[in-house]
């Protein structure tokens, strides 16, 4: 029963990587602009793409929360962490300057910072607040285990009203609000995972339940920015909350990544050729993230993939897939072989 869980969630955590490279050719590409200065269809259709797949990043954080609030915490792991996402910070950026690829040549001193100290100077936002939130791990598992139900509930509330209700309901940017692209709304998704691996939330119970609240809240997403979108485009008015449904920790985005987790949490897998596949490439997947956000790269492997020649047409979805695919490919490829080499020092 164990294994089949485990497929489930390594499945979703593949499809969320996908879900975040289909996101970032699309907005990065050009193909996803703003709905105040553009109405078109294929604008909307990309937008519509965008809402379902907003959730990736919070599911992939649920993912990780749900297994390390049990997992032996090891110093290890952390260690692994940090030094793959170093590895690509640097390693990417010395390739493309002795390929000529991109403007590397050119950087200051100041971006190549940006390589040498990844984390602390936010290369990579995820892996940021990815690890930072690993580090607190020994604090944070415990800490849910010892709290009570009622405790942990509470807690879990009152930082969702700080992180999530208030900002979703202004219609004016909040100072502290971040998106969703820091450590606390990490910590916020952490204890929410732990809560569901402790206690389950009876509302999500139910496959047709969770897949229907999922579809619903992507809907929603969408819908509230096309009607912000127009609004804007016909008085000027409503241009932040336009796109604040596509935050990660906008209320809708997070009840669709928690419906979504649920959806696999529980679906039957049966274990052939394709799971075991699936379950092989899933522990590379933060490598492909780490290869195709890198800062040298992040906004050029789109134009190489074809984005400048579709993106007013809705051919776009077919060669997005296609991006992705490549994106995938070359990135399990390359961190199989990070991978054979930390091995050999790390064990």
């Amino acid at each position: 029963m164990e294994k089949k869980r485990q497929s489930n969630f390594e499945i979703l955590r593949v499809l969320a990587m996908a879900m975040i490279v289909a996101m970032h050719y699309m907005l990065k590409g050009g193909i996803a602009v703003p709905m105040s200065e553009n109405g078109s269809i294929v604008n909307h259709v990309a937008w519509l793409i965008e809402a379902f797949c907003i959730v990736a990043a919070n599911c992939y954080v649920l993912i990780s929360g749900y297994f390390l609030v049990e997992a032996e915490w090891k110093l290890k792991k952390l260690i692994a962490l940090a030094a793959q996402v170093f590895f690509y910070a640097l390693l990417i950026p010395i390739v493309c300057m002795l390929f000529g690829i991109g403007n590397v040549a050119g950087w200051s001193v100041y971006e190549w910072i940006f390589a040498v100290l990844p984390l602390q100077m936010d290369h990579y936002w995820f892996a940021t607040s990815y690890v930072l939130l690993f580090m607190l791990v020994p604090v944070l598992a415990p800490g849910i285990k010892q709290l009570s139900r009622k405790q942990l509930q509470i807690t879990i509330g009152v930082l969702l009203i700080y992180y999530c209700v208030i900002k979703s309901l202004s219609p004016i940017l909040l100072s502290t609000d971040r998106y969703g692209y820091d450590l606390g709304w990490f910590i916020c998704l952490f204890l929410i995972a732990g809560y569901i691996r402790l206690y389950g939330i009876l509302f999500f119970t139910g496959k047709g339940r969770s897949l229907i609240i999922y579809v619903l809240c992507s809907i929603g997403i969408f819908g509230i920015s096309s009607l912000a979108g127009f609004i804007c485009r016909e008085t000027g008015l409503l241009k932040y909350y336009m796109d604040m449904p596509y935050c990660y920790n906008y209320f809708l985005t997070l009840v669709g990544a928690v419906a979504l987790f649920y959806v696999f949490k529980q679906m039957p897998v049966k274990q052939g050729n394709l799971t075991k596949l699936v379950c092989r490439i899933a522990p590379y997947t933060f490598g492909i993230y780490l290869i195709h956000e890198n800062l040298a790269i992040r906004n050029l492997w789109m134009i190489w993939l074809g984005a400048e020649n579709v993106k007013n047409s809705l051919l776009f979805i077919l060669q997005m897939l296609f991006a992705v695919v490549v994106v995938f490919a070359f990135g399990i490829i390359i961190d199989f072989a990070r991978k054979k080499i930390f091995d050999c020092f790390l064990h």
